[in-house]
């Protein structure tokens, strides 16, 4: 008889049942690999009183410091992006390095589960993930302490006791390299912006700092144990510093487009233009804004327009130059200030932007699987022109000047760019 627990393992419950067949085969491969070399190691390693009893210590002092930190860790899994950065490295790497195979396996397994349990599954997370995530995590820390050995054994007879550092520095790049190409791969079969491959600058510092005070830990394992508790103070102040830096971000980003909110883009268009005028350099403001938008909602539905919102954000974001600055202004209309700019360069910019959004097929997008593309729906946008100086030397200035702009290109047919008409009459207002 099935139990209720069996049932909610069933395989058509599970949120995975519905991802790409080859992501599906992907995760089901590396956890079944993972689960044979965990098998192994345990099957041909020994047991001691001592292992045991560092184990013991590792596995209470891990679970401490993630029950201690579980409410600050649930909200740091709602906020995170992909590469999320937590403190499960300096664990994996303490394993690889300073203990026995199956010991190593037992304690990721402990933290791995407590951190489902207390974690990620009130706040949501689907255990499929957990699950492929925890593969990779045991599965590069057994590669980082098979490289680990094979360096120490190597560099034994190095000056100057060089030998056991560079043996746990590999070790620390086997686990990087392992863990994290296990993991791009599904993010390449999600098809995932390349900047969620490779992380930001920050995280990476962060990631790079647990490695770090993994391998301290893995010493202090080998030379003294009980020093292993000095560990809590920098990891709670790693986890709240990924945490802090997360929330900033949260704070200045539209969850939509993941491009700046109304706030945020003001004050990076105020110090544009601050330094424009101190530098005596030109400067735009444009005003973009999807045309007959509510009609996507009526025809698709407000979730297909919140994709819609996404994908006109990411092709602005592909058509303006990489130092401008985008965000989405409220609705479906965006703003890009454009430092060091003069009429011509604005008008390019606004017009390249204009042409890309024009490629834009929702008919494409939103046709179901079995029927094929929908005849072409494509997307335009009208644009809105105002430059520092001549429209205004004030934000506020140049935005009404590049919204008018705006509105007279919606008189016009829409789909098309125009410049702020200085002194000029303004038509009335246009349903967008």
């Amino acid at each position: 008889m099935t139990t209720a627990f069996g049932r909610r393992l069933a395989r058509s419950s599970w949120p995975i049942s519905a991802a790409p067949t080859p992501m599906a085969a992907y995760l089901l491969l590396v956890d079944a690999l993972a689960l044979v070399w965990v098998v192994r190691s345990v099957a041909t390693t020994g047991f001691d009183v001592h292992g045991l009893g560092v184990l013991l210590l590792l596995v209470v002092t891990a679970i401490g410091f993630e029950e201690g930190s579980s409410r600050a860790a649930r909200l740091q899994i709602r906020l995170s992006a992909p590469m999320r950065t937590d403190m499960t490295s300096v664990w994996a790497v303490c394993a690889a390095v300073a203990l026995a195979p199956a010991h190593g396996v037992m304690l990721l397994i402990a933290v791995c589960v407590y951190v489902w349990f207390r974690q990620q599954r009130p706040a949501g997370e689907a255990l499929f993930r957990k699950w492929f995530v925890a593969s990779t995590i045991v599965a590069g820390s057994l590669v980082a302490g098979d490289v680990y050995t094979f360096v120490r054994d190597a560099a034994a007879d190095l000056p100057w006791g060089l030998g056991s550092p560079l043996a746990i520095v590999a070790a620390i790049v086997a686990y990087t390299v392992c863990n994290r190409g296990l993991v791009s791969v599904v993010l390449l079969l999600t098809a995932a912006p390349l900047r969620n491959l490779v992380g930001s600058l920050h995280d990476n510092l962060i990631e790079l700092a647990t490695l770090c005070l993994g391998g301290l830990v893995a010493l202090a394992v080998m030379f003294e144990p009980w020093l292993v508790i000095l560990v809590l103070a920098p990891m709670v102040s790693l986890q709240r510093t990924a945490l802090v830096r997360e929330l900033e971000q949260a704070a200045i980003t539209d969850a939509k487009t993941r491009l700046l909110n109304a706030v945020a883009w003001e004050h990076l268009a105020q110090r544009e233009i601050s330094r424009a005028e101190r530098e005596r350099q030109g400067l735009a403001v444009l005003i973009i804004d999807i045309d007959r938008f509510k009609g996507v909602n009526d025809r698709f539905g407000h979730l297909a327009g919140d994709k819609v919102l996404a994908t006109v954000a990411r092709t602005i974001e592909a058509s303006v130059r990489e130092y401008d600055g985008l965000g989405r202004f409220g609705g479906e209309e965006f703003v890009a200030v454009l430092p060091d700019c003069d009429e011509r360069t604005a008008m390019l910019v606004a017009e390249r932007v204009r042409a890309r959004v024009n490629q834009v097929d929702v008919g494409e997008m939103f046709a179901p699987p079995a029927s094929g593309p929908l005849a072409p729906d494509r997307l335009s946008v009208s644009v809105g022109v105002a430059l520092l100086r001549l429209d205004g030397s004030e934000l506020t200035d140049l935005l009404h000047a590049a919204d008018q702009a705006l509105y007279r290109a919606k008189h016009n047919g829409r789909n098309q760019v125009q410049l702020a008409r200085r002194g000029g009459e303004v038509p009335d207002r246009v349903v967008a």
